[in-house]
Order: C-alpha cells, then structure tokens, then sequence
C-alpha cells in the first residue's frame, strides 16, 4: 500500500472523531439550555405568584418569558425525547416482522417524519419573517425571537430523528428500542 492511498483514508477517522465531538457538543448544549429555561420558568413563575399574592401587582413581562421558555423547552425537548427513544410508538407491526422488513418499513416512516419536521422548520422561517415586524406585549422584543424556535426545534429533532432512524435502519441499534410508553 503507498502512502498516498494511506493520506486518502486518514481524514474519515478524523472527520468522525470531529463529527461525533460536534454531536456531543451540541446535545450537550441542548442539556444545559433545557435545564436553564426550565429553571428560568420557575423562577419566573415564583416572582409572579409573590408579585400577585404579596403585592397585588402582576409582572406581565414574567408571565410572557415563562410562556416563551415552556415553547422553547418543549420543542427542543422533543430532539431530546427523541435521542432517548422516550417518544410513544406503535411497535406491534414492526415486532411481528422480519428484522429485513423491519428496517424497510423503517425506511417510509423516517422519510414522512422528516418531511413533517421539515414542514415545521419552513413554516418557522416563515413566522420569524412574519414576526419581525412584530413584537411581544410584555417584553417588547420581535416575535422572531420566539418563532425562531420552530425551525431551531425542528431541525434539532430532524437531526436527532435522521440519527435514530439511520441507526435502527442500518442495524447499529436494534429496530425496536424499548424505550417508549409500552401497554403490555
């Protein structure tokens, strides 16, 4: 073998290793964002029932920064749902299959998800130009910033989607996970 051919290969381990860092990155980011909307909600939320049982007064810009942080924490908690496999799902069809057939039933179902997921991050991009020239009641900031969680959430869940799909179609994890809600 020639060194030639072997500087071809070297940078596909490297590009993995990178890829894998970016993905650990990112879902590592998307952790530490969920916990601190979660608890940027719950402060919000004490400083309103204080503010309206103490002092008789309301904090309208708390109320709507709450509202914003439950949508934002939902719509990336949908990516992370779905890297933990804790969306429900209807696995009777898929167990009773042949693992060939599994995997190719698989393949419409990922397509029509994402297709979903990419109809959600368009409509998004939408919004968010539509929301620009708008802005919140309460905290007087354009309604892009809001909207613009929808094509953030969409394509972090696509990501994670296209993830567990790729995995369970190509046989690195099994077809059926487990992790949902089970009715046995």
């Amino acid at each position: 073998m020639s060194s030639a051919s072997t500087s071809q290969r070297t940078p596909w381990p490297l590009m993995g290793r990178l890829a894998r860092g970016a993905l650990a990155g990112l879902r590592r980011a998307i952790d530490v964002t969920l916990i601190g909307l979660l608890g940027i909600m719950v402060v919000l939320i004490f400083a309103q029932v204080v503010a309206r049982y103490l002092f008789n007064n309301s904090i309208a810009a708390a109320d709507e920064a709450a509202t914003f942080a439950q949508i934002w924490m939902v719509l990336l908690g949908s990516g992370y749902a779905m890297r933990q496999r804790m969306h429900v799902s209807i696995e009777l069809v898929i167990e009773r299959l042949p693992l060939f057939a599994a995997r190719l039933l698989l393949v419409p179902v990922a397509g029509l998800c994402l297709w979903f997921l990419w109809v959600v991050f368009e409509g998004g991009m939408l919004l968010m130009e539509v929301g620009a020239w708008q802005t919140s009641p309460g905290l007087q900031v354009p309604m892009s910033i809001p909207y613009g969680m929808l094509p953030v959430g969409a394509a972090y869940f696509g990501l994670e989607a296209a993830l567990a799909f790729g995995a369970a179609i190509l046989g690195i994890e099994p077809v059926v996970s487990g992790g949902g809600v089970r009715v046995d």
